[in-house]
């Protein structure tokens, strides 16, 4: 119950958000960008999502063949869009990253190899992505005094503050004895210090959860001894944001407008990061509503950044049908 009051709420913020968005702008302007639109550029970004999709894969390949688990990357490029499926068109537990690691973890035959390779991935992603939300708009002069920029910039600081503390402390974190009697404090609340069902899941809970940390000190430990392949995550990070950027650029001259890159480039990271906020359903509504406002304050107009970020929304949509198709014929059985 208390699962789909959850789901309905957040249905209901995104339609909100929606709403405001579409009455902020003129229906028959909205209209006519897509009447305007140029074919050859949109076919063009529409590729580019696929390339992206690639350059994704790509960095979850490379982490898996750094823990010794290879798996080919034309099964991992299909998996991917399985993800994005579980991700857009089914409101469930099962999110994308988790049908991603059933079906690769199936055939790996290692769920928690899997498992650090896809936390590793969106790990360097979400690192990458708040340098730069903390960095890049002090850099644009005119967004030094916008507090929405400049807020967002904190809080991406402090957001990289706390990682960096969590990686230094983390994986010692269970043996300090503040963490071990929070543990213990946490297993007479549950009830999960007496012979039961809830022992049974506590004791397999801590087990998966331990073999997941020894695994991300073994990828940490490869990663340090092997720094050409921390350079090779590193440059894939990299790539994916300059993708993000043209993917951007793309979607604007697909209805008539060249961009600014430099002011694209810096405001995204504060746009992206604002909606990756979970208040709505799949970010519908919130990541147009973060498009049209930061977009806004490098010069570009409501009504074009709605289209253009509608237009990203379908290509995920197309992403996601894809995703369909592969699933139809691999269904995610998750182990019983």
């Amino acid at each position: 119950m208390k699962k789909r009051l959850t789901l309905l709420a957040k249905c209901l913020v995104s339609i909100a958000f929606l709403g405001i968005l579409f009455v902020s702008v003129d229906p028959q302007k909205l209209k006519e960008q897509f009447s305007q639109i140029d074919p050859l550029f949109a076919a063009a970004g529409v590729a580019l999502s696929f390339v992206m999709v690639g350059a994704s894969t790509w960095k979850w390949w490379l982490l898996l063949r750094i823990q010794n688990c290879p798996l080919p990357f034309k099964d991992l490029y299909r998996w991917y869009f399985v993800g994005y499926f579980y991700s857009n068109f089914l409101p469930s537990n099962v999110g994308g990253d988790v049908a991603r690691a059933l079906l690769a973890g199936k055939k790996a035959k290692s769920h928690s190899t899997v498992l650090i390779s896809i936390f590793a991935e969106r790990f360097t992603g979400l690192i990458f992505l708040l340098l730069l939300a903390a960095v890049l708009p002090f850099t644009h002069p005119s967004l030094q005094a916008v507090p929405a920029v400049w807020m967002g910039s904190c809080v991406a600081g402090g957001g990289l503050f706390m990682i960096g503390l969590l990686m230094v402390f983390g994986l010692r974190a269970t043996q300090m004895k503040i963490v071990q009697g929070l543990l213990g404090f946490a297993q007479k609340i549950l009830r999960a210090d007496r012979p039961g069902k809830t022992q049974k899941i506590w004791d397999r809970v801590a087990g998966k959860l331990s073999i997941l940390s020894v695994k991300l000190g073994e990828l940490w430990t490869v990663l340090r001894q092997r720094p050409s392949a921390l350079l090779q995550v590193f440059c894939l990070t990299v790539l994916y944001y300059i993708l993000a950027v043209g993917n951007v650029l793309l979607a604007y001259r697909a209805f008539g407008v060249w961009a600014d890159p430099a002011g694209i480039a810096t405001v995204l990271p504060v746009a992206l990061m604002v909606a990756m906020i979970p208040v709505g359903l799949g970010s519908w509504g919130i990541a147009e509503g973060s498009y049209v406002y930061y977009f806004g304050l490098v010069g570009l107009g409501k009504g074009l950044t709605l289209a253009m970020g509608i237009f990203l929304r379908m290509k995920i949509l197309l992403l996601g049908l894809v995703g369909l198709v592969v699933h139809l014929k691999e269904p995610v059985k998750p182990e019983s």
